[in-house]
């Protein structure tokens, strides 16, 4: 009589399925539903740490932790991972983490209330710094939209250098964009775009497109190698404009700093600033205020700091029950190894922090002046192989 054996099935928030794909991830597809599906060894790789940080979440709140990350939202994908990762550091670095969204007086509940080696308590929300209204939200998805429909478009001799201007202020009809597109790629000359390059010439017909305050802009490029498949965007030039991550990054503390009212434990607000260009400075800014250089006659320009910071303005400090920002950028599943989080500590917290352990880079005022104090990067704390996931 054969023994009955209990099988324990992995923690996993992945599918068990055949994955053969191989292609870079489309416009559309959810970053999970790529991760999911994708048979690149780096998507395994980065499916690997996923489930190693879940092993580590607290049985009774793991199906919901699965449930966020599967959302084919990106918004609430990222969210997820972020307090994923923010979890999986605490437990890594001896931290205790005593309770996942406790209930405050208020009604409202943060993310983790934990405990130190040392004993201290304290609050840790997280929360993504995106840049993005309702209505810009809506606008990056109709471009994702029509990026996707360029993007499918059967070019097997030449890849489309991409530039656009403006956002889709409606939808863009994407059949009559597609086949527009379509009719152009089949006119063209492969031999004799061969011949313009190796002359110097740039005699390539362009293709335009303008519908709802958006301008598409293609120069074909003829391929090294004719009928070849993948994808027919070969290069988008993204559009110039003054970018301001800090605007962001101060609305997200300012939201959080004020949402739980009366505690009596210090608050971290871990902050993922998701727009291309933020950095611990652009938080630095967000928080202290922006810098601007004051010249009075017969003097040496000054940089001073605005009074515009989420933890100061006009009439001094404010926001004071936020004790601590944790920032990164642009974190995601993909770019653990590549990451830094620095902690940034006010000054002027009603419960201050103290030192805190987690092993990354500290931004401190002492003595009025910022002082940095050097920190490990996640690939070191988590033990990532150098060149993860390539």
């Amino acid at each position: 009589m054969c023994e009955e054996q209990n099988y324990i099935h992995p923690i996993t928030a992945f599918d068990d399925v055949p994955r053969d794909e191989q292609e870079p991830a489309s416009h559309l597809v959810g970053e999970f539903d790529y991760l999911n599906r994708s048979g690149r060894p780096e998507a395994a790789a980065v499916r690997a740490l996923v489930d190693q940080w879940l092993t580590d979440y607290p049985a009774a709140h793991r199906p919901e932790m699965v449930r966020r990350l599967r959302s084919r939202g990106d918004t609430l994908h990222r969210s997820s991972l972020f307090e994923l990762m923010l979890h999986a550091l605490l437990v890594r670095q001896g931290f205790r983490v005593i309770e996942i969204e406790p209930e405050l007086p208020n009604g409202r509940a943060p993310d983790f209330l934990v405990e130190m080696p040392n004993g201290t308590r304290f609050f840790l929300e997280a929360t993504l710094a995106t840049g993005m209204d309702q209505a810009s939200a809506g606008a990056d998805r109709r471009m994702r939209e029509a990026l996707q429909a360029i993007d499918e478009v059967e070019s097997p001799d030449f890849f489309l250098q991409l530039r656009t201007t403006g956002m889709p202020t409606q939808p863009i009809a994407l059949r009559q964009l597609r086949r527009s597109l379509q009719r152009f790629v089949e006119s063209l000359d492969y031999d004799r775009a061969v011949e313009s390059l190796d002359r110097g010439l740039d005699e390539a017909p362009v293709w335009q497109h303008i519908e709802h305050n958006t301008h598409f802009i293609i120069h074909p490029f003829p391929k090294n190698v004719r009928r070849e498949g993948g994808r027919a965007v070969g290069v988008r030039m993204l559009p110039g404009g003054i970018i301001h991550p800090e605007a962001a990054i101060r609305s997200a503390v300012e939201n959080k700093a004020g949402r739980y009212g009366e505690i009596d434990l210090p608050l971290i607000i871990a902050v993922n600033a998701l727009e291309e260009y933020a950095n611990v400075e652009h938080a630095i800014d967000a928080l202290f205020g922006t810098t601007s250089v004051v010249v009075r006659e017969g003097c040496e320009p000054q940089a001073v700091r605005n009074p515009d910071g989420a933890w100061r303005g006009p009439v001094g400090a404010v926001n004071t029950r936020s004790s601590a920002v944790l920032f990164v950028a642009r974190l995601s599943a993909w770019s653990v190894a590549q990451r830094s989080l620095s902690l940034v500590i006010n000054p002027w917290a009603r419960n201050p922090i103290g030192d805190i352990p987690l092993g990354v880079e500290v931004r401190k005022v002492i003595d009025e002046r910022l002082h940095t104090q050097a920190g490990q990067k996640l690939r070191e704390i988590f033990n990532i192989p150098d060149g993860w996931p390539e």
